[in-house]
């Protein structure tokens, strides 16, 4: 279950039984005492949830038990997300979510009576959910007569987007899911026959549709938008966002019809793979596009990389500054979603932090709130750029004695287990001079070598299981970088 989801969920012991299933659908088999363990909590307990869960789970699904400890077993091959579903309406916090979602507002005593809590209960997990939505400017507010969100309904719109987005074919936030999905499929196939044929996330991009059409038929309008009516993309979409929404007996204007624009605009992936009218209208962004590409210019120059003919990263870019310039106050708003990867490390990139810093400041002058919204993205796509032009990122040093037949498959091994950003080279110990260990992150070897400025990770004959994971850890820094 996602992060987030389970942030909302107010009930601890709930949310224990949750954690349990996934340590059993993450482990094959798991005694009672490691489960303890990864739960923080006793073996007494884990047996307690265990008997819970067998009587809740759906007749497809169980938890068996040998001699070798417990796991979670599926007669029909099905994916533990589909669990989820039975959990959802256990929870006064996800319930209180899904009454909100369809309503501006909830009558206290009905949602009391319907699920059996009294006000000071529901006081006490709105308190807990205030915790989650405080990341998102939102606050649910409990009075004696009704239940309401305080907060911008895009920022509020944006909150269920992200906690709903893993959810989208879940039936429990979105009745009657294949109809509404069948349109937006069928929107995106039109725009095909008209030629603007854009990559997309779908799953993104229904989400968005499902979450506007609900809060729109709930009278929950987005506030007053400034933007361009005769905006280039803009008038390219706007007929067909009208008859998809239509579709869904729901009349967009103004805006909410822009809104909507933005939304898809946001589901467009990058590196993507533009219809001819669509490119043309990309490069009419004659300003965008001319300022991109002379940045790009710049950062091939201090890094002495190619990523202008080798990538699309000037496109990105340009797409990028394009949703700036289409709301300032989106672009803005809608990094609200993404706090989660706001926390990466970019290697190698601090001789360009001072261009990068420049560019984001002529682009957005005197908005700190839009530039710091921009610049991770715009980071995570210059260093996608890189690693899509030249992978290397690290170099190590192989120096193995064995049987020839032996080394040579062992260095093909790890050569593929180390993956592209390194750059494994088989030496003899006798060319292990100053030159190339200047250049070496590291040195892997099976056996001692009298080297003192260079991490060296000692290898058996056959790697155990054990040096294997040390190199794991090794090249960690190398993915994902976090700080």
């Amino acid at each position: 279950m996602d992060a987030m989801m389970k942030n909302c969920i107010t009930e601890k012991d709930l949310l224990r039984q949750i954690l349990l299933l996934e340590q059993l659908a993450n482990h094959q088999q798991a005694t009672s005492k490691e489960l303890a363990l990864l739960l923080h909590t006793t073996e007494r307990t884990i047996f307690s949830d265990i008997v819970s869960l067998r009587q809740q789970l759906p007749e497809a699904w169980n938890i068996v038990a040998d001699s070798n400890g417990l796991a979670l077993s599926t007669t029909d091959r099905l994916p533990v997300s589909q669990l989820w579903e039975l959990f959802f309406p256990k929870s006064i916090g996800i319930s209180l979510l899904k009454a909100l979602l369809f309503s501006n507002d909830v009558a206290t005593q009905s949602f009391l009576t319907e699920n059996g809590i009294s006000l000071e209960t529901l006081r006490r997990h709105t308190l807990k959910l205030n915790q989650t939505l405080a990341d998102f400017s939102l606050r649910i507010r409990v009075t004696a007569a009704s239940i309401f969100f305080e907060g911008s309904e895009i920022n509020l719109r944006l909150f269920y987007h992200r906690l709903l987005l893993p959810y989208t074919h879940n039936n429990y936030f979105f009745h009657a899911y294949s109809i509404h999905e069948n349109h937006y499929y069928d929107f995106l196939t039109n725009l095909d026959k008209q030629g603007l044929h854009v990559d997309v996330e779908q799953i993104f991009g229904t989400c968005w549709f499902f979450i506007n059409t609900i809060r729109i038929k709930a009278n929950c309008r987005i506030d007053s938008l400034s933007f361009d009516l005769h905006d280039t993309f803009f008038a390219l979409f706007q007929d067909s966002l009208l008859t998809l929404y239509k579709k869904e007996g729901v009349y967009i204007e103004t805006s909410e019809h822009f809104f909507s624009f933005y939304c898809f605009l946001e589901s467009w992936n990058y590196n993507n793979l533009w219809s001819p009218t669509v490119h043309k209208a990309l490069l009419s962004y004659e300003a965008i596009y001319q300022q991109t590409t002379a940045f790009i210019h710049q950062i091939e120059k201090s890094l002495q990389t190619e990523l202008s003919q080798q990538t699309q990263v000037i496109d990105n870019l340009s797409l990028l500054l394009i949703k700036v310039q289409e709301s300032t106050k989106l672009s803005e708003k809608f990094q609200l979603e993404y706090q989660d990867i706001q926390y990466l490390k970019y290697s190698g990139m601090m001789d360009v932090d001072q261009i990068i810093d420049q560019f984001i400041s002529q682009q957005v002058a005197n908005q700190p709130n839009v530039q710091q919204s921009i610049t991770k993205t715009l980071y995570l796509l210059i260093q996608q750029a890189r690693l899509q032009s030249n992978a290397i990122i690290a170099k190590g040093l192989f120096v193995f004695q064995g049987e020839p037949a032996w080394k040579i498959y062992l260095f093909q091994e790890l050569t593929d287990y180390l993956g592209q950003r390194i750059s494994l080279e088989t030496v003899e110990p006798a060319q292990l001079n100053s030159e190339r260990l200047a250049q070496t992150d590291f040195i892997l070897s099976n056996f001692p070598l009298e080297l003192s400025d260079c991490p060296t990770y000692y290898l058996s004959m056959v790697p155990t299981k054990n040096e294997l994971n040390q190199v794991t850890e090794l090249i960690q820094t190398y993915y994902l970088n976090y700080r």
